[in-house]
């Protein structure tokens, strides 16, 4: 007996300090909005591991790998490259929860607006090409928090019209939420549309949670400063200069004391927002260590690039 009551100590002494660097997942019998899905078992970490690489995947570089994009595989993918992040793209639903999707022009995720349905009527209307459902934010976050390395999550905070700025305002504020909920604002980054009343609600998260927002203006630094910001993400082929249509340049914000990302580097032609010419290629390759981060359909291509 005494035996038993040593041993007992040791396990709680054990488990204490575990707990210290790992939180226990709540295990709920369905997930979010009704979700069938079962969330992992055991703990997760609340940090990354020291990543190597400044490449961030789009949309989890499904041009790359033939993977539909924003999938739980498309970040599995991203993981197995231990890119910096994977950019994804994510909307507020009507029962609040924040999905993790790739909208068309007209705002709509399986046919569906996905602010005037609930998860479970967009998991119902379809399913992704490999059989996934559409995913949450927590099921990205109970991959790279449980089965993780190095690689983070870029949410990409999607602009809608002016009538319906009310909606990309909740899918950040929820997304802060459960980020904050889960400890994970260290997993997590956001890069927000250009609309400022959007990016204003992003800087207060930023401000509130301490987590990182790159504004997608096409403002000078001093633009951003005035907005809170101090990490620009632009598109190379539409902001940038040189190899873009542009006038920003990487050293205008390297000199004003800030950080710039640039999207999207590419082997080849597919997207709209993309350079992809050699003389492009080796220019951002050239200047990558003035970068924050470089986003790229071709992750394991420019990671090769780079080495």
């Amino acid at each position: 007996m005494k035996a038993f009551k040593v041993f007992a100590l040791f396990t709680a002494c054990a488990i204490a300090v575990l707990s210290c660097s790992k939180v226990e997942i709540p295990q709920p019998k369905t997930g979010p909005g009704g979700n069938e899905e079962e969330q992992p078992e055991g703990e997760f970490t609340t940090e990354p591991a020291t990543c190597t690489n400044h490449v961030v995947a789009h949309r989890g570089g499904s041009r790359e790998s033939g993977i539909p994009d924003n999938s739980r595989a498309g970040l599995k993918y991203t993981m197995s490259l231990k890119c910096y992040a994977m950019e994804c793209d994510i909307y507020w639903t009507k029962d609040n929860n924040v999905i993790i999707a790739h909208a068309t022009e007209t705002y709509y995720v399986n046919g569906l607006k996905p602010w005037e349905h609930t998860l479970t009527e967009i998991r119902k209307a379809g399913m992704l090409a490999n059989g996934e459902t559409i995913p949450v934010l927590e099921d990205f976050l109970d991959i790279v928090q449980v089965e993780g390395n190095c690689t983070k999550l870029c949410l990409d905070i999607k602009n809608l019209d002016g009538n319906l700025t009310a909606y990309p305002i909740k899918a950040v504020q929820r997304a802060c939420e459960i980020i904050k909920s889960r400890k994970a604002e260290k997993f997590c980054e956001f890069i927000c549309t250009g609309n400022e009343t959007v990016a204003a609600s992003a800087a207060n998260c930023m401000t509130v949670y301490g987590i990182p927002v790159g504004w997608m203006a096409n403002k000078a630094p001093a633009g951003h400063k005035a907005k809170g910001f101090s990490w620009a993400n632009l598109s190379a082929k539409s902001y940038m200069t040189p190899y873009g249509d542009g006038e920003r340049t990487i050293d205008e914000f390297k000199n004003a004391g800030m950080q710039i990302s640039v999207f999207n580097i590419d082997r080849q032609a597919g997207d709209g927002n993309a350079v992809y010419d050699d003389a492009a290629v080796n220019y951002y390759v050239g200047r990558y260590a003035d970068l924050r981060f470089i986003c790229t359909n071709y992750p394991k291509w420019l990671l090769s690039k780079l080495n």
